[in-house]
C-alpha cells in the first residue's frame, strides 16, 4: 500500500506499536477482543461441524427446491470460505447449478454468502490482531510495514485474482486485517470475483453435463 497514496495508512506501523503498547494499560479492553475473538472461532468451528454431520446436499433436501436460495447462502456464508468445508459447498453448488435456477441469482446470494463470509473472517482478523502475544507483535509489524510498500491497486487485483478461484479466502482475509488494508477497499474486489467464479462454475457445469 503505497504511502504516498494512502496517508492514512502511512504511519500504520507505528499506529501498531503503540497499540501494543497502550494494549499493556488496557487489560479490560484486551479481554473484550479476546472475548469476541472467541466466539467468533466458536461460530466458524460450530458451523463447521454442524456440515460435518449434515452434508449440504441434506440441507439443500430438507429445505427443498424452493428454498434452493436460502440453502446456498447459508451454505456459502462459512461453507465456502472455511478451509475445511470449501470443497464440499463447490461440490453441491456444482449440484444445485444443473437444476433450474437462474445462474445469475444464484450468483449474487452465493456471492454475498462467501463475502460475508470472508468479512467474518477478516474482523476477527483485527480482532485476533489486538490479542497477539508480546513475543509475536514484531511479526505483525513488520507484515503491516510490508503491506504498506505494496500500492492499494495491485492488493486489490491480487484479491480480485485470488477470488476467481475455488480457494478458500479465510487466509487472506486474516492476513489482510492484520496488515491493516481496509475493509471498503476489500469488499468491491472480493464480490465481484466471487460472482464471477459461481457464474462461470454454472455455465461450465451446465455446459459439462450437456454435452455428457
Amino acid at each position: 500500500m503505497s504511502t504516498k497514496k494512502t496517508g492514512k495508512r502511512a504511519d500504520y506501523s507505528d499506529y501498531l506499536v503503540g497499540l501494543c503498547k497502550n494494549r499493556m494499560n488496557n487489560t479490560s479492553g484486551r479481554y473484550n477482543n479476546i472475548i469476541i475473538f472467541v466466539l467468533i472461532a466458536l461460530f466458524i468451528i460450530t458451523w463447521s461441524i454442524f456440515l460435518h454431520y449434515y452434508p449440504p446436499k441434506l440441507i439443500v433436501s430438507t429445505l427443498g427446491i424452493n428454498n434452493t436460495y436460502l440453502a446456498i447462502f447459508l451454505l456459502s456464508l462459512i461453507g465456502g470460505v472455511s478451509t475445511f468445508t470449501s470443497t464440499t459447498f463447490y461440490t453441491v453448488l456444482i449440484t444445485i447449478a444443473l437444476s433450474e435456477v437462474n445462474p445469475v441469482w444464484l450468483g449474487l446470494i452465493a456471492s454475498l454468502g462467501l463475502t460475508l463470509g470472508d468479512l467474518l473472517f477478516y474482523y476477527m482478523g483485527r480482532k485476533g490482531k489486538q490479542c497477539v502475544p508480546g513475543k509475536y507483535e514484531a511479526k505483525v509489524i513488520k507484515l503491516a510495514a510490508k503491506l504498506e510498500q505494496i500500492n492499494d491497486k495491485l492488493i486489490i487485483l491480487i484479491i480480485f485474482l485470488y477470488s476467481l478461484t475455488p480457494l478458500p479466502s479465510d487466509i487472506l482475509a486474516i492476513g489482510l486485517a492484520f496488515g491493516g488494508f481496509p475493509v471498503k477497499k476489500l469488499i468491491p474486489p472480493l464480490f465481484v470475483g466471487n460472482f464471477v467464479l459461481i457464474v462461470l462454475l454454472v455455465e461450465f457445469s451446465r455446459l459439462g453435463y450437456g454435452i455428457l
